[in-house]
């Protein structure tokens, strides 16, 4: 050890003004628990005697004493008890362990001052006096380890030892840290105090003894207040359980006074805790003999007499007595198990309420149908069966059943149409009896509805004839099912399964039979039934279905992209699976349709054909926009040769891009509505015409044009110019016309020269017309042929 170390202990000796004592920690340990307030100046241990077992026999009187006391007296305190007498053991135990931790302290070898320590620490303060020239005064012999106080020493009566004088002046980085054990020559096995001294190497292994010793201290303390906690907490489980039996002794009893048992219960639980006292004593006895015999080599017998101790004390189930700790008044504790004893009388009492209502019940629903039911529509909830035949009666006096179906079809039924009656005989005390009354209980969960037991008669011959006569046989609510059939949604872009159509053909023995049997239930209003109807021959979960996409999925590559000059159209997947016929009604058998193909090429013409459409020209006539309708002007696809074509293409599973369709008729262009940028105006109103090329006239003249006084009008509308050619012969019924310029756009109509008119305009076309050509002057109609093309648009308006 460091000589400031000696130094400290040293100033602590003296101001104490007592030596050093080596003494076992564990023999003070004990001490403290056996006697906090012995006296202090002997630390020595105590031994068992006469006394103590006295002093022990007093406390578990005291304490069984109080127990009874708080017992007898629980329903006088109204503070929380377990909570008090919680805290009065916590405060026990923090004054406890405060004092026993003060007082353990290591008495080790390394602190005892050595003859060579003391020589060498003369030398220091002789030539420390000598550099001061001061007079070194005479010191006292040190001390030494022969100046120890052993046990053996005080029995033998020698107290005397001399006093070690104050030493100043010692150097606090001097380390003093070995064995002085050996330096001193001490054999401490052969020691005559080696049960009453602990003598260790180290101030180090000091410290790690004291650590372990205090911690061991620590838990020994936290046993003993855990076991008083347990102990508490038995005791306040068999006072109620005491407790609750004098309740039942009272319920049952109630002639027994409450004094008398209140005795009986203290006599009985004195004659207990006597008994527990004994075997706690006889523990408590056998633990301080172990304790006694116990020493620093053999702690494990030391353990054990511990752990025996603690055993003793569990089965005792009494409370832990510690020898300082005084118990107060604690007042009435608790009692526990009310709750679960609330809980079981409670439970008693609801199954025999329960019972009650049952017995009830079936005293009620002996005569009456249970709630939620309902008798031929009628609410029979708590009715009686005399209430049903009254009720029935009345209902057949004004029955009429409302019938809804399919396709949106409606019926209904006069009960005087088909001479419905009810028939009181006894049917409905049947029902009654049927359904007895010890279920009651259960018809709160679900209802029931029980039809057609009712005695209800009808006419069945005036049934039939009104049955003919109904909405459902009417050709205009009848259609017919359609079996579930594939074909290609276009979001999934995939084969699907299309469930087709349940239809709404009626089948007339089923609506018969159905109609008959909601007449004896006297339903009021209901529905046709599935099974009235005819049903589809093949369902969407045909497994042949599966097979015939497969085969239509075969064509999934054949692609055809039509080119209309301002836009493409694609006939994929969708199109396509359109043009087969799939057997649905039958086997499902998949075959390239010609008519569903030619169907096709249809709806393709009348998205892309404008053949005949109305157009809207810039007028030269009216100086404005004119709409013009009529004529043959426009493209038109050839359906048939397109069919023909296409069917082959699909059939080989052959594609085609860029495809231009097989037309009957073209038009000059598709831009501008087909008209381009030039065309030929003919008002016949005006009898002129003019030749307008992007909106200006660019050649204009008077005309004479059909004689509608005699049938040959010109007819209005757009036409193409069929060709035009020079030095034609106009032939028709009468006439014959030589002609040098021809054009011709409506069949035989055309515009040439007329040598034979004199003059053009005005309103000679209503008596000098033509057969319905436009007759144009030889020096303009030159002029027209020469800027006219084929194909070009002829508008002709009035």
């Amino acid at each position: 050890m460091s000589r400031v170390e000696r130094k400290r202990l040293e100033k602590e000796a003296k101001k104490k003004n007592k030596t050093r004592l080596f003494k076992s920690k564990e023999k003070e340990v004990k001490e403290s628990e056996e006697s906090l307030e012995a006296d202090e100046s002997a630390k020595l241990p105590p031994r068992l005697d006469a006394s103590r077992d006295k002093k022990v026999d007093d406390n578990i009187d005291f304490v069984t004493k109080k127990i009874e006391d708080r017992f007898i007296a629980r329903e006088s305190q109204n503070d929380d008890p377990i909570k008090k007498g919680l805290e009065n053991n916590q405060n026990s135990k923090n004054e406890l362990k405060m004092k026993r931790l003060a007082e353990m302290g290591m008495k080790t070898a390394d602190k005892i001052v050595s003859v060579e320590d003391e020589e060498m620490r003369l030398k220091r303060r002789r030539a420390y006096l000598d550099s001061k020239n001061e007079v070194v005064p005479d010191d006292k012999p040190p001390i030494t380890v022969d100046d120890i106080r052993t046990e053996e020493d005080i029995n033998l009566g020698i107290y005397d030892r001399p006093q070690v004088k104050e030493i100043k002046d010692i150097d606090a980085n001097l380390e003093a840290d070995i064995n002085i054990n050996e330096v001193k020559h001490i054999d401490i096995e052969r020691a005559p105090f080696e049960d009453v001294v602990k003598v260790v190497e180290s101030r180090i292994a000091a410290e790690k003894i004291r650590h372990e010793e205090q911690k061991k201290e620590e838990e020994k303390i936290l046993k003993q207040e855990q076991i008083k906690k347990e102990v508490l907490e038995k005791e306040l489980r068999e006072r109620e359980r005491l407790k609750t039996q004098q309740l039942n002794l009272d319920m049952g009893q109630d002639q027994a006074p409450k004094p008398e048992t209140s005795s009986k219960k203290k006599g009985w639980f004195k004659r207990n805790m006597d008994e527990k006292n004994q075997e706690e004593v006889k523990g408590l006895d056998q633990a301080s003999q172990s304790e006694e015999l116990s020493s620093q080599e053999n702690k494990a017998e030391e353990v054990k007499a511990e752990e025996k101790v603690q055993e003793i004390k569990q089965e005792t189930k009494a409370p832990i007595l510690v020898a300082d700790e005084k118990i107060d008044s604690m007042g009435d504790l608790p009692k526990k198990g009310g709750f679960k004893s609330f809980l079981k009388k409670l439970c008693i009492f609801l199954i025999a309420i329960i019972v009650l209502v049952y017995i009830a019940g079936c005293l009620v629903f002996k005569d009456r149908y249970f709630v939620n039911t309902s008798i031929n529509g009628i609410k029979a909830d708590l009715k009686t069966p005399g209430d049903i035949d009254k009720l029935a009666s009345d209902k057949t006096a004004n029955y009429k059943l409302n019938i809804s179906g399919r396709n949106d079809v409606k019926d209904s039924i006069n009960g005087s149409d088909i001479g419905i009656a009810y028939v009181k005989d006894g049917s409905v005390a049947k029902i009654k009896a049927d359904q007895g009354f010890l279920a009651w209980p259960l018809a709160f969960l679900d209802k029931t509805n029980i039809d057609g037991k009712l005695n209800v008669k009808y006419d069945e011959a005036k049934l039939n004839d009104v049955v003919k006569k109904l909405n459902i046989f009417d050709k205009k609510y009848i259609k017919a099912p359609v079996s579930a059939f594939p074909r290609f949604d276009e979001k999934k872009k995939d084969y699907v399964v299309d469930k087709g159509d349940l239809g709404s053909t009626p089948i007339e023995a089923s609506v018969k039979n159905f109609v008959a049997s909601s007449v004896k239930a006297e339903a009021t209003k209901v529905e046709y039934p599935a099974s009235a109807y005819k049903a589809q021959k093949n369902k969407a979960d045909d497994k042949r279905i599966e097979k015939a996409i497969a085969q239509l999925k075969e064509y999934d590559k054949v692609k055809v992209v039509y080119d209309f000059e301002k836009e493409k159209y694609v006939a994929g997947t969708k199109d396509i699976s359109t043009m087969f016929n799939v057997a649905s009604e039958d086997d499902y058998k998949v075959e390239l349709s010609k008519d569903k193909v030619r169907e096709f090429v249809r709806s393709l013409s009348r998205k892309y054909s404008t053949y005949g459409d109305a157009r809207e020209i810039p007028s030269a006539s009216t100086g404005g926009k004119l709409k013009v309708t009529g004529g043959i002007y426009g493209w038109l696809i050839d359906r048939e040769k397109e069919t023909d074509y296409l069917y082959d293409l699909v059939k080989a599973k052959k594609s085609e891009n860029n495809r231009k369709p097989i037309y009957a008729q073209t038009a000059i262009t598709r831009e501008n509505q087909d008209l381009g940028n030039e065309f030929i105006e003919i008002d016949l109103t005006k009898q002129h015409m003019w030749f307008v090329r992007d909106g200006k006239v660019l050649i204009e003249t008077p005309i004479v044009s059909g004689n509608p006084n005699r049938g040959d009008a010109t007819p209005p509308g757009i036409y193409p110019v069929n060709y035009k050619t020079r030095h034609a012969t106009l032939k028709g019924p009468g006439y014959s016309s030589p002609v040098s310029y021809w054009m011709p756009f409506n069949g035989d109509i055309g515009i040439h020269d007329a040598s034979w008119q004199p003059v053009y305009g005005g309103s000679r076309y209503l008596y000098a017309g033509s057969h319905g050509c436009i007759n144009t002057p030889y020096s303009k109609v030159a002029q027209f042929y020469a800027l006219t093309k084929e194909g070009m648009p002829v508008v002709v308006h009035y």
